[in-house]
């Protein structure tokens, strides 16, 4: 059997094994269901990713499965095997294509990045709600409605969200996982994160509606976890008014 007959078994396996691993990947739920705008953009680059990395993955495992069953030598070898020479054409081929993939790439993440980043920013009636992280527990300030929590962090369905985020003492990081959100929480400066609920939930029921530090913080780590609920507007309100004035 020559080199050409290999390369076509090779290749026949392969684009099976690429079709049947990206029907797959696809098809496969293994985020949480999405609960912002922002956190479909991510899910769109994360599904693309995925599926760009299973023709690396299974090309790789087709190789070099093929090669251990076909070419195997059993003992010691009694002779170095055959030179082989490299192919200018092959070798032109796979750095244009890994160029091109590349800048695809970096123009589809800017392009998602730009609109996370914009997208509530520029969509008017922002609700600001300042989140400070200390070992081991979150305080939520909503500024403008004068009070502050530590139970839950209530949000208004539909309308943007500004988080001003800060640390007290360490580096901790605010993530809330249905909304895909995540940044530093940082000791002396805010940083800041947009996200815009589009589905009513609350922690109770949505393991993944939660205030989660994703930063090892100390021993107190795993538990600096509140619950997050998105209602109604007019609902929201209504928690509002039943909220205690800060002081």
């Amino acid at each position: 059997m020559n080199g050409k007959t290999h390369g076509v078994i090779l290749g026949l396996v392969w684009a099976v094994a690429t079709a049947v691993g990206v029907a797959v990947v696809l098809s496969v739920g293994i985020l949480p269901s999405p609960a912002s705008d922002e956190a479909h953009t991510v899910d769109n680059a994360m599904s693309l990713l995925t599926a760009l990395s299973v023709p690396i993955f299974t090309l790789v495992v087709i190789v070099l499965g093929y090669s251990m069953v076909r070419f195997r030598q059993r003992g010691e070898p009694t002779q170095d095997g055959p030179p082989i020479k490299g192919h200018f054409g092959l070798e032109v081929g796979w750095v244009v294509v890994t160029l091109g993939l590349v800048l695809f790439l970096a123009g589809y993440g800017t392009v998602g990045l730009i609109d996370i980043r914009t997208h509530a920013a520029h969509a008017g009636n922002e609700l600001v709600v300042q989140a400070r992280g200390s070992q081991w527990f979150w305080e939520f300030t909503y500024p403008e409605q004068k009070i502050s929590t530590k139970e839950e962090l209530v949000l208004p369905l539909g309308r943007p969200v500004r988080f001003e985020v800060s640390a007290a003492d360490v580096v901790h990081s605010f993530w809330i996982p249905s909304f895909r959100m995540k940044i530093d929480a940082v000791p002396g400066m805010v940083t800041v994160v947009h996200a815009t609920p589009n589905t009513a939930g609350n922690y109770r029921d949505d393991f993944n509606f939660r205030v989660q530090c994703a930063e090892l913080c100390g021993l107190g780590h795993t538990g600096m976890t509140v619950g997050v609920t998105v209602v109604e507007p007019s609902q929201f309100e209504a928690w509002v008014a039943r909220q205690s004035p800060r002081r």
